[in-house]
C-alpha cells in the first residue's frame, strides 16, 4: 500500500467511535500544554456526531484522520482536525478540509470557522495555506489563547 491511498467520507455510524477517538488522541499527543481533547471520551465523540458531523479518512478500512464540525452562527465550525503522524504531509488534512467545505456549501453556510492555538504557529500557517484568515484572538478560561480564523465560501 502506498501512503497516498486513502478515502474520505462522512462517518454516520455509531460503530468504531472508540477507534476514531484513539486516532484523535494519537494525533493530539505531545502538545504543551496538553490538549483538552485528551480528556474526551467516546461519549463526547458521539455527542459531536449527534450535534454536527464527523468526516474520516481511511486507508484499508483503518482510520488515519478525522475532523469534527458543527453549525455555529451561520458557519460550519471546525474542531479537532486530526491526522496520524505517519500520514501527515500526504494530503489527508487538505482532503478532510475539502470535505468540510463541501458539507458547508451543502448546508448553505457562508463560511467555515475554527480556532488555532497561538502557540502553534505551524497550524495557523497550515490553515492560511487553505485560505483561512485570522479574524481575531481570544482565550477561554483555563485554556491557551487562540487565533480565530475563517474562510468565506
Amino acid at each position: 500500500m502506498r501512503l497516498t491511498d486513502f478515502s474520505v467520507a462522512r462517518w454516520r455510524s455509531a460503530d468504531r467511535l472508540d477507534e476514531l477517538l484513539a486516532v484523535v488522541h494519537a494525533a493530539f499527543a505531545g502538545f504543551d500544554p496538553p490538549s483538552s481533547v485528551l480528556r474526551e471520551t467516546v461519549a463526547d465523540v458521539a455527542a459531536r456526531q449527534r450535534d454536527g458531523l464527523i468526516i474520516v479518512a481511511q486507508a484499508d478500512g483503518a482510520f488515519i484522520g478525522s475532523v469534527f464540525a458543527a453549525p455555529k452562527d451561520g458557519s460550519l465550525y471546525v474542531t479537532r482536525l486530526a491526522v496520524l503522524p505517519a500520514w501527515r504531509n500526504r494530503g489527508v488534512g487538505a482532503a478532510l478540509m475539502t470535505a468540510v467545505e463541501n458539507e458547508a456549501r451543502a448546508a448553505q453556510c457562508a463560511k467555515i470557522t475554527l480556532r488555532v492555538r497561538i502557540s502553534l504557529p505551524g497550524n495557523r500557517a497550515y490553515f492560511e495555506k487553505l485560505g483561512f484568515a485570522v479574524i481575531g484572538r481570544g482565550q477561554d478560561d483555563g485554556r491557551p489563547p487562540y487565533d480565530a480564523m475563517e474562510r468565506l465560501l
